[in-house]
């Protein structure tokens, strides 16, 4: 592995598996996006009096902890109009995200009308996509998993570059949503680290953890390989294969650990891989199952993850 990307962080399970609260992951970053936003509009008079919601896109940018200005979009995808105050209580009761019409839509518009004050609104950073994700993390803790599900995939799919966005950050974010029990959103920022990175043990660990969670076995065991391959020696990648091998045919410990039953072609090659770290067997790096699957850029097609808990309940 080469030396720079030691300091990947490695989703060992040690830590508490709370996660940061939406609040304080949006106090180190900033939202700035596009939203969408039912108003109700009145028509007619007396009796014939009608009213409907129609939607309308704003551009939203925020300026506290709690307090955000919102404007409206033109049919030119620009900023117009006078801005509106409104908290964070009111853009998750009336606003939705609208990432893919910012990056697709807004920022280009404003990039190509070139004032200072577009050039700022445009840019989609590091500091605006931790504030998207912590933004996703309050719908989970106001019990929206459907609206957290559709951002975190939009910003697994999201193609803008930036100072920052690196293996680094979809590491760090993945071992987040593993940490929240969104194993299949945890999966797609994994994967989309593995576009910067191809040679790291602790990434390849933390999907083959996240595998693991989500009750994979064979995924999980092929991520394992490619850890073991790159570092025989990484405790954790031996722990969780050594599981392996204790839970076949274990019907205790798989009640303990609440997982089906191992294959038995998994677990013998959860053995051969800890004889081979202990230099008794050589390496045979083969796959179980599909081939690894490098990050997938935009255009490849990130799938749509529909949002699944498991073990929520105790």
């Amino acid at each position: 592995m080469k030396d720079e990307f030691f300091a990947l962080h490695l989703d060992n399970g040690e830590e508490s598996l709370a996660g940061p609260s939406g609040r304080a992951f949006m106090a180190h970053g900033l939202v700035r996006c596009v939203f969408s936003a039912a108003t109700r509009v009145k028509m007619g008079m007396g009796s014939n009096r009608r009213t409907h919601q129609s939607l309308a896109y704003r551009f939203v940018e925020q300026t506290g902890d709690d307090d955000f200005v919102s404007r409206l979009l033109s049919d030119r995808h620009l900023p117009i109009g006078e801005a509106e105050l409104i908290t964070l209580d009111d853009l998750i009761a009336d606003y939705s995200p609208e990432l893919a019409y910012f990056e697709e839509q807004a920022i280009p518009a404003m990039l190509d009308r070139g004032t200072p004050e577009d050039a700022l609104a445009s840019a989609l950073d590091e500091r605006v996509y931790n504030g998207l994700f912590g933004l996703g993390l309050i719908y989970l803790e106001k019990g929206e998993p459907g609206r957290a599900a559709s951002l975190f995939n939009d910003l697994a799919r999201s193609g803008v570059a930036f100072e920052g966005r690196d293996q680094f950050l979809f590491n760090d974010l993945g071992i987040i949503l593993r940490k929240c029990g969104l194993f299949d959103l945890a999966i797609a920022f994994f994967l989309r680290a593995l576009e910067y990175v191809q040679d790291d043990e602790n990434l390849f660990y933390n999907l083959a953890r996240a595998h693991y969670e989500n009750n994979d076995w064979t995924r999980s065991l092929d991520y394992l390989i490619q850890s073991h391959k790159f570092n025989p020696a990484l405790t954790v990648t031996n722990d969780l294969l050594e599981l392996m091998v204790g839970l076949e045919g274990d019907e205790r410990l798989l009640a303990r650990y609440d997982k089906p039953p191992v294959p038995p072609a998994v677990a013998a090659r959860a053995r051969q891989l800890l004889a081979a770290g202990s230099g008794r067997l050589k390496l045979d790096d083969t796959l179980v199952g599909r081939p690894v699957e490098p990050g997938r850029a935009r255009s490849g097609g990130v799938g749509y993850v529909e949002l699944k808990r498991h073990g929520g309940e105790e």
